[in-house]
């Protein structure tokens, strides 16, 4: 972790960073819906997770992570464990050799997120973020996918305590433009439907390189699951669809 006195300081550093690594970095792939994030984007987003009270005692698990959001916190702050899911092997090959050659705690796992995440190794997350496709699908499965990470496993009644909600929370990135707000009712009826509250939306938080249909930009919701949320459910569907892989490619 690197200490760092002013965010001006912060800024400089952390663009000497993606400077140093510039060449190895794997290109955005159009299949996965992949555009990057500029660099001030990412380090907003890490100092925003990094002042999250108490997060070096919390479980940080990124669905996805082109943008190398991961590194940038792992920079800066601690956790208690950080993790990357991700299909793309590139973006993780590139996060294993970052975190090798800077000492960062980072583990990855390669998974395609359309499938429920394997019980046994995902659950008890405190914070999750993503920045997935922007179809209401993919939004509805990344959802899944936190609830799933987060509250599944052990009785329903312990979970569903407020003192469980509470530590939990979601970051999740969306964008739509101001002629295309039928979108962004879609995923507030998507939220809903799960059971999750929207905490805090902040307009425009992040900005990309590419990505006009949403005219480079997208929002960040902030949203914690609450007692509405059907675990149960949930765990039925994945008993339904679980293949019992690890890996599973497109």
């Amino acid at each position: 972790m690197i200490k760092f006195e002013s965010r001006q300081e912060q800024r400089k550093n952390i663009l000497d960073f993606f400077s140093k690594y510039r060449e190895d970095r794997p290109k955005p792939e159009r299949n996965f819906d992949q555009f990057l994030a500029t660099e001030d984007t990412v380090l907003k987003r890490a100092i925003l997770l990094g002042s999250i009270q108490d997060i070096s005692h919390k479980k940080l698990l990124f669905l996805g992570d082109d943008d190398l959001t991961s590194i940038v916190f792992a920079l800066l702050f601690k956790a208690e464990k950080i993790t990357v899911v991700d299909i793309d092997t590139r973006i993780l090959g590139f996060l294993e050799m970052i975190a090798q050659k800077e000492g960062l705690p980072i583990q990855t796992f390669e998974y395609d997120l359309r499938n429920p995440l394997p019980k046994s190794e995902f659950k008890n997350y405190d914070v999750i973020f993503f920045d997935p496709p922007y179809t209401p699908q993919a939004i509805n499965k990344w959802l899944i996918r936190a609830i799933e990470s987060s509250l599944t496993g052990g009785p329903d009644y312990k979970k569903k305590k407020p003192e469980v909600l509470l530590r939990k929370q979601y970051f999740m990135c969306y964008g739509y433009t101001n002629r295309e707000t039928e979108r962004g009712l879609k995923i507030q009826q998507i939220l809903t439907s799960l059971g999750i509250l929207i905490q805090e939306k902040i307009r425009d938080f992040n900005s990309y390189y590419g990505a006009e249909s949403i005219g480079s930009k997208s929002d960040l919701f902030i949203l914690q699951p609450t007692p509405k949320v059907n675990i149960r459910e949930l765990d039925i569907a994945r008993s339904h669809f679980y293949t019992g892989q690890k890996i599973i490619k497109y």
